[in-house]
């Protein structure tokens, strides 16, 4: 029996051809270069085409905590270079203004690193042997006697520091542990550092615009023919080319599955707005806020995405229950005076997925592949779940199928849970104010998926259950992700946990307690947020592009 030494395959990805640039085209250059030709390899040629007349849509410039995985662990890119490159900002989760419905309760929180199991905040000794429930279940107990403090403030230590402003990170203080964090940036910088260091390491950049895309006898894509540069072949195509998805659903005819039926908002008005001169950090408004601000409006929402020099705005509304001329007029309003005199862009969105991300030789990546509006900031996530998922899962020329209908079944899956869990905004909602509104609320077309979940929610929380290595069971949104939402729209269980009976409240107090207690003492030892991205230059260690740096283990 003989083995096949690595990278001797006859049927080896030799030529990868990604179409379209913006953040996914570039993002999937410099991942795939990283993964596929390490030092001492035998190397793959990456060519990325993208039309000179093409911009990038720019409304995802709000990201999750796996970003920084991909960017400062995966490329060894490290944090403060790229920020400073992009005007990045951090994120330690979402404000939610007016959707709720609620007289009493208009704002309520989605933040980072939910400490969703029933521990010691002070991490002074081991985590309780006891049966881990998280401490929702035990704050829903506390308001179920009469307890009036607020589910957010009282469960997340990040609360306390978007309220004050705080940066995540300090320099250097041992006592204080990790505060899970994202970011802000500007897309379209972040493509074009993503660009540069791409070509720094021998991807091929070609600028020109694809005529026609060529099929072979079985259906694969053979070649695409472009204005200036010819016929350019390939083992593997990417297809990163936008809503249009000119590879996977023009060229292959893969249909594209709307959710239009679940999810109403189909188009967004983005208005960028500068601070003031020479305050590039608002540091007259209290700093930058290290949060993103997600406001319901009479149509939709209005999302702000503080950055470094402006923030990001824009209203993601519903062309049925608001005419475009209306909707911006309305955003004006929203934004104030100082908006009435800059330039909106408006974008029409394909909300969806395509119905297989991966179709013959053809990986749709970024908004080819689909799209679920920017309220949970998931667009950039999606980018890098199908690059990682496409590692799992790489092929040789001879694609074989269980490789392809696994990719497909985990994008299917994380796209139906993005789904659901944004559809879940919508529907618990109070509002009865606008046509819009009252629709969501009698919503006619909840995915049978969300109404299980919801019909189980009425009566316990989510409590997803810990298995032996004490890891929770993989999914995109933890548990305390979806209680944030049922507790932000006043959706509570008539009863707590009958398990919480058998547990000392006194103990469970004195928890809640030292959650407090180490909120204020990380308000008082972290820096303010736009201190700390002010001194970001003086810790960037200024990347070298021609270094090639070796890549982590897959």
């Amino acid at each position: 029996m003989t083995s096949t030494i690595a990278g001797q395959n006859p049927n080896r990805i030799q030529n990868i051809v990604i179409v379209g640039g913006g953040t996914s085209g570039w993002l999937s250059a410099a991942y795939l270069s990283k993964a596929l030709n390490k030092s001492g390899g035998n190397p793959c040629t990456i060519t990325l085409i993208e039309s000179s007349d093409i911009c990038t849509v720019g409304v995802g410039e709000a990201t999750l905590p796996t970003l920084i995985y991909t960017l400062s662990d995966f490329l060894g890119i490290p944090e403060p270079d790229w920020m400073i490159e992009c005007n990045a900002t951090f994120k330690l989760g979402i404000k939610f203004v007016n959707w709720s419905g609620q007289p009493d309760q208009n704002v309520f929180w989605h933040p980072f690193g939910g400490e969703d199991i029933f521990w010691d905040p002070l991490r002074q000794g081991s985590l309780t042997k006891e049966l881990r429930i998280p401490i929702s279940h035990y704050w829903l107990k506390r308001k179920l006697q009469g307890n009036p403090e607020p589910f957010d403030y009282s469960c997340f230590e990040s609360v306390h520091l978007c309220a004050a402003k705080k940066s995540p990170k300090t320099d250097g203080n041992p006592k204080l542990r990790s505060i899970e964090y994202a970011y802000h940036l500007d897309a379209g910088l972040l493509a074009n550092y993503l660009k540069r260091k791409a070509k720094s390491e021998s991807v091929k950049h070609i600028v020109d615009n694809v005529l026609d895309v060529s099929l072979n006898e079985k259906g694969f894509i053979s070649h695409l023919t472009t204005e200036n540069n010819g016929n350019i072949y390939g083992d593997l195509f990417i297809d990163c080319s936008g809503f249009k998805g000119l590879l996977i659903n023009q060229a292959l005819q893969e249909p594209f599955i709307s959710y239009s039926d679940s999810l109403f908002c189909d188009n967004a008005i983005a208005i960028p707005m500068a601070y003031d001169a020479e305050d590039e950090y608002d540091t007259r408004n209290g700093g930058i806020n290290p949060y993103t601000t997600a406001t319901a409006l009479s149509s939709g929402w209005a999302w702000n995405t503080p950055l470094v020099g402006r923030s990001g705005n824009g209203y993601v509304y519903s062309s049925a229950f608001i005419s475009k001329a209306d909707a911006e007029a309305e955003f004006r309003q929203h934004l104030g005076e100082k908006s009435l005199h800059l330039e909106a862009k408006h974008i029409k969105m394909r909300v969806g997925r395509t119905r297989n991300a991966w179709v013959k030789n053809c990986i749709s990546i970024g908004l080819s592949s689909g799209f679920i509006e920017p309220l949970e900031s998931t667009g950039i996530y999606l980018i890098e779940a199908g690059l990682e998922n496409l590692l799992h899962n790489f092929p040789d020329r001879l694609f074989q199928p269980n490789c392809i209908e696994n990719y497909n079944r985990i994008m299917r899956e994380q796209y139906e849970e993005i789904r659901d869990f944004i559809v879940m905004h919508y529907c618990l909602t109070k509002r009865e104010d606008t046509p819009f509104w009252q629709a969501n609320k009698y919503h006619p077309a909840i995915p049978e998926s969300l109404k299980e979940k919801l019909k189980l929610w009425q009566l316990t929380w989510p409590d997803n259950p810990t298995i032996i290595c004490r890891q929770k069971i993989a999914k995109l949104f933890p548990d305390y992700s979806y209680t944030c939402i049922l507790a932000g729209m006043g959706h509570f269980p008539k009863h707590s946990l009958p398990i919480l009976d058998y547990y000392d409240d006194n103990e469970v107090e004195q928890n809640f307690l030292a959650l407090k207690n180490y909120a204020d003492a990380l308000k008082n030892a972290l820096p303010a947020h736009h201190e700390y991205i002010k001194q970001l230059p003086s810790k960037s260690f200024k990347f070298q592009w021609k270094q090639r740096l070796s890549s982590p283990a897959l």
